[in-house]
């Protein structure tokens, strides 16, 4: 049996556990739901969800463009500075233990209830760990790899993106799959704590009114962007590091 039969079969009898309980009246429907309110609310709700959903992916790709692109290009750049990278990778670290939402409340006040304030949020939440990582795989780079590409004459832009990046790739690698979970989440609280649109929204205002089978649906709309998200980084990895496909789950 292939690995896919497998989970779609496992995933076939919760679901039919989870809807026997249901209707047996041993689950609370207000708080556990059940797989025929998700159904009920893709059939009244579904095109609203659709559109919430094309929000919360568009807010999100933003953020994790604006996050990989600052996160790895400051984290290698600190890195290579290697005298600066011991100060620098503290304060990356508080940074990273700092309760981000606090902030929130200026960002809303900066740039209003829309989305931008959603993208904001939510690539700051995931720049610091991946510039962190990006750092530390710089840092922990052999110094004679960057000499022996000064020795054939590389320019220093070389020796950063050319040498010291695809080395320092599979902590890169970590750091995105770590920041773009905080984005994703940062960007669905966000939207839960003070927005008009995306699936945050609905998850919360669904909530308020007790349509359990609407905020489910919610919530697996935002799992099935983190599933995305994570098939993303997978391609990515296979593309830039095909000797580790072994050492991938769900490649073989």
């Amino acid at each position: 049996m292939s690995r896919i039969l497998r989970r779609g079969l496992a995933l076939a009898i919760a679901l039919t556990a989870w809807e026997g309980l249901y209707r047996a009246g041993i689950l609370n429907p207000i708080i556990f739901g059940a797989p025929s309110l998700v159904v009920q609310a893709v059939a009244d709700d579904g095109w609203t969800f659709l559109a919430a959903f094309r929000v919360t992916l568009i807010e999100i790709l933003l953020a994790m463009l604006i996050a990989w692109t600052l996160g790895v290009g400051f984290g290698i750049l600190a890195g290579a500075a290697h005298r600066m990278s011991w100060f620098i990778a503290p304060i990356l670290s508080a940074l990273i233990a700092v309760p981000l939402i606090i902030l929130y409340p200026l960002i809303i006040a900066w740039t209003g209830l829309g989305p931008m304030s959603k993208v904001v949020f939510g690539a700051l939440s995931g720049a610091f760990p991946i510039a962190l990582n990006a750092l530390i795989g710089v840092r922990e780079i052999e110094p004679g790899y960057a000499r022996m590409g000064q020795a054939i004459g590389a320019s220093r832009r070389q020796i950063l993106f050319q040498v010291l990046a695809p080395l320092a790739l599979p902590s890169i690698i970590s750091g995105l799959r770590l920041g773009t979970a905080l984005i994703i989440i940062g960007v669905v609280v966000s939207e839960m704590l003070g927005s008009t649109d995306g699936i945050g929204f609905l998850i919360s205002y669904h909530r308020s009114l007790f349509n359990t089978g609407q905020v489910y649906l919610g919530i697996f709309l935002a799992l099935l962007i983190a599933a995305l998200s994570s098939s993303l980084l997978l391609a990515i990895e296979m593309r830039f590091a095909p000797h580790r496909r072994d050492e991938l789950p769900g490649t073989y």
